[in-house]
Formats: C-alpha cells, sequence, structure tokens
C-alpha cells in the first residue's frame, strides 16, 4: 500500500479538531445496488421534495475546453420540473466554460449528515446554459420565492455599482440518480431518465400528467 505523501499528513491540530466518528449502532452498507425509478411514484417525488427544499447549496462540475475538471458551490432555486437555476459571475471559470460547454453534474446534500446512518443526496446530469428570454424572468422569480432577501440584494448592487453583474444560469437535468436509505433501502441507488425539456414543456403525454412529475 502506497504511503500518504507527508504533505496530505494531518497535523496533530488537525487530528484534535476532526475526531474519529463513530457510527451510532450501524455502519455502511456492504453493498450497493442502482433500480430504475420513475417521476410517477409518490415517494420519488417525496424523497426528491425533501432533499431539494432541505438544501439551498449544490455543488456543480464544470469541463474546461481540454476536459480539465472543475467544481463550484452556489446557492440554487428550483421550478417544480427540476429545472435549476443559479447566478454567477460572467468572469467566473465555471461561466466561462459554460459558455463553451454546456454539460454538467451537480450534487445536492446535506453535509451534516453522519457516517453510518441513513443516508440522502441527490445528483443531477445535464445541461446548462446562461438563461436568455422568459428563463430570466423565470430564474429571478425562482430566486426571489426561495431567497426572500435576493431583490433587495440586486437592488443594492445596482445603486453601489450601476448594474447587478451577476449572469442567471438554466440547468435542465436529463438524468437523475436518488439516494434516499430510509426510503428506498440501504445502499440502494435509484436512476432515473428525465424527459428533454421540449418534451417536459410542450409534450402532450407531459402535459396530462404534469401534476403526476412536479416537484413542490
Amino acid at each position: 500500500m502506497e504511503s500518504i505523501p507527508r504533505r496530505f499528513e494531518p497535523t496533530s491540530a488537525e487530528r484534535i479538531s476532526n475526531p474519529p466518528i463513530e457510527p451510532p449502532g450501524g455502519a455502511p452498507p456492504l453493498s450497493v445496488r442502482t433500480i430504475a425509478g420513475s417521476l410517477a411514484t409518490p415517494k420519488v417525488r417525496r424523497s426528491l421534495s425533501r432533499i431539494l427544499r432541505g438544501n439551498v447549496l449544490a455543488s456543480m462540475a464544470t469541463a474546461g475546453p481540454r476536459g480539465q475538471a472543475h467544481i463550484h458551490t452556489a446557492y440554487f432555486a428550483y421550478q417544480p420540473d427540476l429545472t435549476l437555476y443559479f447566478y454567477s459571475y460572467p468572469n467566473s471559470r465555471h461561466a466561462r466554460y459554460l459558455h463553451r460547454h454546456s454539460s454538467m453534474a451537480v450534487a445536492i446534500f446535506d453535509s451534516t449528515q453522519v457516517w453510518g446512518r441513513s443516508d440522502r443526496g441527490l445528483q443531477l446530469f445535464g445541461r446548462c446554459r446562461p438563461a436568455r428570454g422568459k428563463a430570466v424572468r423565470a430564474a429571478s422569480d425562482a430566486y426571489g420565492r426561495r431567497f426572500p432577501g435576493f431583490r433587495r440584494w440586486v437592488r443594492s448592487l445596482e445603486r453601489v455599482d450601476g448594474r447587478f453583474g451577476l449572469e442567471p444560469f438554466r440547468f435542465t437535468p436529463r438524468q437523475l440518480v436518488l439516494f434516499d436509505e430510509r426510503v428506498f433501502g440501504s445502499g440502494v441507488f435509484v436512476r432515473i431518465a428525465l424527459p428533454s425539456s421540449r418534451t417536459r414543456t410542450t409534450g402532450r403525454s407531459v402535459r396530462r400528467s404534469r401534476s403526476r412529475r412536479e416537484i413542490r
């Protein structure tokens, strides 16, 4: 087994501030499995709703022009069809990457979960692009509903800088992986393929069953 490079070894202070966490009468599963799921399933929608409502930060992974990985964290808002919105400065690295290549992955989870207990989290895979047209207003409305101080913050920046300066981005997931051990069992990942954004907004079959698919 390779030895840990010295620069990555924890200092004595780090060992004291990060003591081992003992699971309260449990441990992570010995094996995991992936099953297919559907947004039409009530317990899937309830689990997604709890994760989205219970977390405001998401880790977002993008790729550079030569394939180099990048990740950032942002506050997000969402719509019932699982479209996510966030704001970033146009000159940030992830914003520049997204202008060139729209592929993005998102992870949403509660970082206060305890090792050994039942875990819950969500991964989303899809396309992210700068919001344009009606999506600009949709991003502002979704953000304003989730973060009551958002519009006041926008006005203060406009007063000080003469403009808001941040750009809204719209993320449309194509696939998600849901992990909720209390609902689906220990070590079970639920993989769900999502319809395209056009189908979700204009498809006839989706219009008939939208109330069963939306996440509140």
